[in-house]
């Protein structure tokens, strides 16, 4: 009988169930599709340094898919509270007709697993067919060819989502028995009576609130573009807590400002049934301010990470042919008081070295006296992000004679530098700190290197790369003639290698050449660098996806279920607008004018917030390259409309199709 029961219940309220039914399915859709991406692997030409990163990546999902099933976990019970909200008569009349509430609560759980069942099935079914999808997209971020493509489905992040999403409706069910064992039967016969308690704010103390607001916003907007992200401080730490109370403030000022600043206007405030929605959101507002400031956040974080999670990854990757001048490189860095040690001779115990057609060994050598402080305290003064550069003020400066930057340079084809026996320049691209150092080069000219004062030789940095580093991180090495240079002590050597024109055999000769030796403790490849550059590229780029999605989705469904269940609220109120005279076509607009203005009011803060969060980001990125954002913020839009758009759309149909059926019974 519950199962019949059950299933008419469920077949009978699918309008109802509707934004429920579409959460769910998104969330089981996302979750698998995210957490089969190992199960690609078998469709990827990958090599074993990109075969771990898919490792990684798949172990990375799988902790973020913990996250992100709490947060689905309590959206799915908020849209259970909902239905359970909106059929509180209808549990009534069961309770009133003699029926237990232990047989309430077995119907209840039962429509949970027919609803928990279909949208699993559907969203593992639409999961599985993108999933397909993502093999392509995860081939070119990883720039390696598809064997062949095939049908992949993985039974490890199916039973994962059965799993998870079984835990939640389990929560679901006992959330539900809780519910209905503290209902009683007045409560549930007019819950359709019970409204909210609305405490109206005075004009002044709407206004109050809404310049504190602006002024906690314009000032966390300020501190933020200061602190440009470079480091964790009190700038960065207020900068959070004041666009989070601002905007907290800013909504809960906004009931009673807006009403009253349209209210001004009697043109507008007297058209129509404009009077009628504005107190309907005027009356929401107020009594929901704080989960609105948490959904204007949740679209804040869901915009920035889509605007700009792949723009990060792409700048990671955008000037790999630049800072990677070489195949491949080894350093050692000497322990004080060892003796110098001859890379290219140690090598060839081991290899006959063939497969480098280019080889050259440098040292790198240090001052004692030397630091960046002495570089960068003329020309901090003159800019504002001095303090990003006080971590490392107090580091010695890498130092290397004009001879060997020269051979460097040759075996890079670029053209070397030519220094007086009384001269020196600074290599550095680290944008960040070239400024500075330029001013240094410009202004103050002189430096004192070991017992000789030298004099610089150009007024600007040379911005070439030196190390095999994948990324510009050089924050400036100090070139200076070989007679000063040969001076200093030798802090590490490193030796820098072309490859023949067979390069997949130089790789693995070099890579068992490292293997061997004990002397060489950094070792890198350009074939290495960028197979974990791309790799990095994709994880981010995927957890960025994924988590800006989820937060999109959050948001838009709680959106839904709240202005669902104000319709529902107010059902007799649109009753009492028909039986006036009110045209069905007004009533049709003005709730699609009360959900679009739900809908919309904190999406536009969010957008304004997500603004000065991509200049900020975009700022810090300058150094590593130009951030472009034009795909992204596009694929931002598709997944606003997709997404937020088709919550908003759902909410006005199944709230228009409540408001006629009450209205014609």
């Amino acid at each position: 009988m519950f199962f019949k029961l059950s299933f008419r219940n469920v077949r009978r309220s699918m309008k109802d169930y509707a934004i429920y039914f579409l959460t769910l399915m998104f969330g089981v859709c996302i979750f698998y599709v995210f957490n089969s991406v190992q199960a690609q692997q078998s469709m990827l030409e990958v090599s074993e340094v990109q075969t771990l990163m898919l490792q990684n990546l798949s172990m990375l999902l799988g902790y973020v898919s913990v996250f992100v099933s709490i947060i689905l976990g309590f959206l799915v019970i908020y849209a259970n509270k909902f239905l359970i909200k909106r059929r509180k008569r209808e549990l009534g009349l069961y309770m009133l007709l003699g029926m237990e509430k232990g047989s309430i609560s077995r119907i209840l759980i039962c429509e949970t697993l027919f609803i928990g069942v279909i949208s699993l099935l559907v969203g593992l079914l639409i999961g599985t067919l993108l999933s397909q999808g993502l093999a392509v997209v995860t081939a070119k971020m990883f720039a390696v060819r598809l064997k062949s493509f095939s049908f992949a489905f993985s039974s490890e992040a199916c039973f994962k989502t059965i799993l998870y999403f079984g835990i939640i409706y389990l929560l679901v069910m006992i959330f539900n028995s809780v519910s209905i064992s503290k209902c009683k039967l007045i409560n549930l016969l007019n819950a359709h009576k019970q409204n909210e308690t609305l405490k109206m704010k005075k004009l002044w103390m709407s206004v109050v609130l809404f310049v504190l607001a602006v002024g906690c916003l314009g000032t966390a907007y300020a501190l933020i573009c200061k602190n440009k992200l470079l480091t964790i401080n009190f700038e960065f730490t207020a900068s959070i807590v004041l666009g989070v109370v601002g905007t907290l403030l800013f909504f809960m000022s906004l009931s009673g400002f807006l009403l009253r600043l349209v209210k001004s206007s009697r043109r507008i405030y007297l058209k129509n049934l404009n009077m009628f929605v504005l107190r309907q959101i005027n009356s929401k507002i107020n009594t929901t301010y704080f989960s609105m400031t948490v959904i204007c956040l949740l679209l804040f974080v869901a915009i920035l990470t889509l605007s700009t999670g792949m723009s990060m990854a792409s700048v990671m990757t955008k000037d790999l042919e630049e800072t990677t001048p070489y195949d491949a490189s080894i350093t050692y860095k000497l322990p004080e008081g060892e003796i110098d040690l001859d890379l290219i001779a140690d090598a060839r115990q081991y290899s006959d070295l063939s497969f480098a057609q280019q080889m050259q060994q440098v040292s790198y050598r240090s001052d004692p006296q030397l630091t960046y402080q002495d570089l960068i305290k003329g020309g901090m003064e003159t800019l504002s992000n001095q303090y990003s550069l006080d971590r490392f003020a107090s580091s010695f400066v890498p130092v290397i004679g004009i001879s060997d930057y020269n051979h460097l340079m040759e075996i890079q084809g670029k053209r070397g530098l030519d220094l007086a026996e009384n001269e020196f320049a600074i290599n550095c691209n680290f944008e960040e700190v070239a400024g500075i150092l330029n001013y240094y080069l410009s202004n103050v000219k002189q430096l004192t290197v070991g017992e000789m004062e030298l004099t610089a030789a150009m007024p600007q940095v040379v911005e070439n790369t030196i190390d095999l580093t994948g990324m510009k991180m050089d924050t400036g090495t100090l070139i200076i003639p070989d007679e000063v240079a040969a001076q200093l002590p030798i802090v590490s050597k490193m030796a820098v290698f072309q490859y023949g024109e067979d390069k997949d055999q130089a790789e693995t000769e070099f890579s068992a050449l490292v293997e061997q030796s004990d002397h060489f403790r950094i070792s890198d490849t350009k074939l290495t660098i960028y197979q974990q550059m791309a790799g990095s590229k994709t994880m981010l780029s995927y957890i960025a996806i994924y988590l800006g999605i989820v937060f999109l989705l959050t948001s838009a469904a709680v959106l839904a279920l709240q202005q669902l269940s104000e319709s529902a609220d107010n059902l007799e109120r649109y009753g009492l607008l028909r039986k006036i005279g009110v045209e069905p076509r007004m009533i049709n607009r003005s709730l699609l004018a009360q959900i679009a203005i739900y809908f919309f009011i904190p999406l536009a803060l969010a957008l304004i917030h997500s603004a000065v969060g991509i200049f900020v980001i975009s700022q810090l990125l300058k150094q590593f390259g130009e951030m472009d954002i034009t795909g992204n913020v596009i694929a931002t839009v598709v997944s606003l409309i997709v997404i937020y758009g088709a919550y908003f759309i759902a909410t006005y149909l199944c709230s228009k199709t409540m408001i006629r059926e009450r209205s014609s019974e």
